[in-house]
């Protein structure tokens, strides 16, 4: 049998039976647009620890495990294909059999004889049939499939790889993102306060209104760096959600 045929036809099977406990799990990513400032000031990524273990139960570490599974269903099946040389063979059969004569000749009258009986016939046998070519490459087929089984470890570990570099990048950007996010909430803080005094001075005639908009555009760009700071750590955020299967905040 074509070895990708029986790949597909192993994951059927092991899917049907239950013997591949996979379970479909939304992902279900955190609203973002509800938070705070103080949410942010008050966020704290969870251990890295975790991230990583969350993220084994996503897709692409699930399918690099199947594939191994399979090929361990393969290796074992190898381990037995001495059984295809031998074969049994039986049969059984039960019923009744009746018989009905009738005999005659000039000197006697016609006689008419009728008997059945219950017969039971059964047969069992065997055959050994080794091709050459089977038996020889026994040993090799198992080694070949060992390291299957091996190439299919290894790419779940890469696959695995791959995942920590990429919830590290995404770890350290949120991070640094969380920092700058917080600074740019205390400009904003400030700022605004600033706008505030300036805005009474302005009233009581002490400025005029050039130093006024000079310090609203001052907090006009402290707001909208600060959102863009706030758009950039939440799209890191939500990525990292997809990713490791975690929810980021918990409120």
């Amino acid at each position: 049998m074509n070895h990708r045929i029986l790949i597909s036809f192993l994951t059927l099977l092991l899917l049907q039976t239950g013997a591949l406990k996979l379970i479909a799990q939304e992902i279900t990513v955190s609203d973002y647009s509800t938070l705070q400032t103080n949410d942010y000031l008050n966020l704290k990524l969870p251990p890295l620890d975790s991230l990583f273990e969350n993220a084994k139960q996503g897709p692409i570490y699930q399918l690099a495990a199947v594939k191994e599974q399979i090929e361990k269903k393969i290796l074992a099946k190898e381990r037995k294909a001495f059984l295809s040389f031998f074969s049994i063979r039986g049969s059984y059969q039960y019923g009744t059999f009746s018989n009905d004569a009738t005999f005659t000749d000039i000197t006697t009258p016609v006689i008419s004889t009728y008997s059945t009986a219950a017969q039971t016939n059964y047969t069992v046998g065997g055959a050994v049939s080794i091709p050459l070519d089977g038996l020889f490459d026994l040993v090799p087929r198992v080694r070949r499939q060992k390291l299957l089984v091996k190439t299919a470890q290894l790419e779940r570990e890469m696959k695995f790889e791959e995942l920590k570099r990429e919830i590290i990048q995404l770890y350290v950007t949120a991070n640094a993102q969380l920092n700058t996010l917080k600074l740019r909430a205390e400009a904003v803080v400030l700022e605004t306060a600033q706008y505030g005094i300036t805005e009474k001075d302005f009233t009581n005639g002490i400025i005029e209104s050039k130093e006024l908009s000079t310090q609203k555009s001052i907090q006009s760009n402290a707001i909208e760096t600060y959102e863009n700071s706030k758009a950039e750590l939440n799209k890191s955020l939500m990525i990292l959600e997809v990713i490791t299967h975690s929810t980021i905040i918990k409120k």
